[in-house]
């Protein structure tokens, strides 16, 4: 018995001291932890909604097809499933799934890239243009970052946009593109002038869906 309660207690002690370690502001120890905390996000994802102030911003997911005569269709597929959300708040299982699969999944690809960044410049970009720094880090980032299980699901969603959207086969490639949109404040809400700018995050390398692969 008197075992059971260690492991109890050992288990929540260093549950709670993960935790704790990773939800603060980041600083150099978390910076170089940063694998440790994919891996421990990877078995005790926590989404702390429930505490957390309304969203500040709404994440935007583009699906950029090119065919055979490099022609491009462009299909954005958050904003549609989050309306489908609002109109079926009684029964809306199945958009409430795919969003919440796709928006873990963009966000966890584009939190990657920033921590990993981070990390990187640290270390290795001292006196180095950002810019620079940047482009030098995404190539070696590259192999981790394809590898990477929320990119399978986001590819593979890819397939089903382009069945749902009744595109040709010949639109076989495609990039996908993350950006958010600010929310408007409430004391701006009567200024319908007042646009929020829709700002970048990330994109990816096109996805060949004849071969499964990505082109890199």
């Amino acid at each position: 018995m008197k075992v059971k309660i260690f492991l109890v207690f050992f288990i929540t002690s260093v549950y709670w001291s993960c935790t704790l370690f990773f939800t603060v502001p980041e600083n150099y120890l978390q910076i170089k932890s940063m694998q440790y905390q994919q891996l421990f996000s990877t078995f005790f994802y926590q989404q702390w909604s429930f505490f957390a102030p309304p969203p500040q911003y709404n994440d935007r997911l583009y699906y950029e097809f090119v065919n055979t005569k490099n022609d491009t269709i462009v299909v954005e597929v958050m904003e549609p499933i989050q309306n489908k959300r609002q109109e079926n708040f009684l029964t809306n299982d199945d958009e409430s799934i795919i969003d919440y699969l796709l928006l873990n999944s963009v966000s966890n690809v584009t939190d990657a890239i920033r921590e990993n960044y981070n990390a990187y410049s640290y270390d290795s970009c001292r006196g180095t243009p950002e810019q620079e720094c940047f482009e030098i880090f995404l190539k070696e980032f590259e192999k981790e970052m394809y590898s990477m299980s929320e990119l399978k699901t986001l590819s593979n969603y890819g397939k089903i946009i382009r069945k749902k959207n009744n595109l040709s086969p010949a639109f076989s490639k495609f990039k996908i593109i993350h950006t958010n949109i600010p929310v408007r404040k409430f004391s701006d809400r009567g200024k319908k002038d007042l646009v929020p700018e829709e700002q970048f995050m990330m994109q990816t390398k096109y996805y060949d869906l004849n071969t499964k692969t990505w082109i890199y």
